[in-house]
């Protein structure tokens, strides 16, 4: 479709010759011999305007209207004068304008600037209908963050189990582009509790949607990987840690979800203390002995997701009364302050330490604010979760 043109000239030949050439060139051309008749044709949009300033008798006052409708409408405009106005003066006359043809005679000069403000309209239009499609893109992400993050908050524990034996706090701060942190405690049977953190690779929705499936995974309700049945009373097994592991690490391979997790999953007995647990690739969750001792929980193997490379372990330990466990996901330890020097593990370490003595929710609170106090109240880059259990069998204290 031929690009629109309006040239308002003057009585004078220059105009005419003008609507002629660019009419020989391909183009549809308008033309008006007033400023009135010029105004009302730039009302339906043509591409470009050439306008003769010689219709204006008084340039500075006539031309507002013609000025008006081509800012808003962003049509550009090109001068040129029957009379033989210097160009300086043109400009001075016309600064709202894209400046005077450079030689209104010459056939190829005057097709060269047309054809070049047509090109930036055309390349406006782009820019603009690209800037729209990035708008919509962000708003898009943003209802899918949004969205995500929904998701990820209802996953949380709505309530901690009852124990006689065990004290239970947990502090979740997701961030901005919601991250695949998920982390919950479940009696899975009358002697064993089961406690998880895990942390899918990268951020937004795709990992929000891997935490619900692996969620429902490990859900004792739904899924045989936690209890596998029996033929006999009382009809069920509870899976170690490591088979617990072995078989996420086969339902969720790199290659389908292109996603990785890190894990660290517990069983626990409330009656005689004992923890059972494996660690795949997850900074190792750490057990705080009454007096102060920190022993990390390493023992595992690889990340979840990368196809068995390396059979997975587990381990046994002992709790004494008044022993914490804490899990942790390594946005703590690798939060930055405002100069990009990260917390590191031995600031957290020393942290739970030194809070043994205070009960354990306001220990959690204690570390939160150290960290944001360390962040310098920014954001945090991914996910903050704490999930601490604290052995009091019999109401030991």
């Amino acid at each position: 479709m031929a690009e629109e043109l309006l040239i308002a000239h003057s009585a004078a030949p220059l105009g005419e010759e003008l609507a002629g050439l660019l009419q020989d060139a391909g183009f549809s051309v308008t033309t008006a011999d007033n400023l009135g008749t010029a105004q009302t044709a730039l009302s339906r949009f043509p591409d470009l305007l050439l306008l003769d300033l010689d219709l204006a008798a008084d340039p500075m006052t006539d031309l507002e209207p013609l000025a008006q409708g081509c800012l808003t409408g962003e049509i550009p405009c090109l001068l040129f004068s029957s009379l033989g106005m210097d160009p300086d003066r043109m400009r001075t006359l016309a600064p709202w304008s894209s400046g005077p043809l450079l030689s209104a005679e010459q056939r190829d000069l005057v097709l060269d600037q047309v054809r070049l403000q047509l090109e930036l309209v055309r390349l406006r239009e782009e820019r603009d209908l690209l800037a729209g499609r990035l708008e919509a893109k962000k708003i898009e992400l943003r209802e899918g963050l949004r969205s995500a993050a929904i998701i990820q908050q209802s996953l949380l524990p709505n309530f901690l189990p009852r124990s006689d034996s065990f004290r239970f706090a947990w502090r979740f701060r997701p961030c901005e582009t919601v991250g695949g942190d998920l982390f919950h405690l479940r009696q899975v049977a009358e002697d064993s509790l089961m406690a998880y953190l895990l942390d899918v690779s990268g951020h937004g929705v795709s990992a929000a949607m891997v935490t619900v499936s692996v969620y429902q995974s490990l859900s004792p309700h739904t899924s045989q990987l936690i209890k596998q049945p029996l033929d006999h009373p009382p009809h069920y097994r509870l899976s170690t840690p490591a088979e617990v592991i072995t078989e996420l690490d086969r339902e969720y391979p790199y290659e389908r979800f292109e996603k990785f997790f890190t894990m660290a999953y517990l069983l626990l007995d409330p009656n005689s203390g004992q923890v059972r647990y494996c660690n795949a690739g997850h900074p190792p969750p750490l057990l705080v002995r009454r007096d102060g001792t920190v022993e990390t929980l390493d023992v595992g193997g690889t990340l979840v997701g990368m196809g068995g490379l390396v059979p997975f372990e587990e381990d046994r330990l002992q709790l004494n009364p008044g022993d914490r466990l804490f899990l942790y996901s390594d946005g703590v330890t690798e939060l930055p302050d405002p100069g990009g020097e990260l917390f590191g593990e031995e600031r957290f370490f020393d942290l739970l330490e030194n809070g043994v003595d205070n009960p354990l929710d306001d220990q959690l609170e204690m570390v939160m604010k150290v960290l944001d106090q360390f962040s310098g109240g920014q954001s945090p880059p991914d996910d903050l979760t704490l999930l601490a259990i604290e052995y009091r069998p019999n109401g030991h204290h």
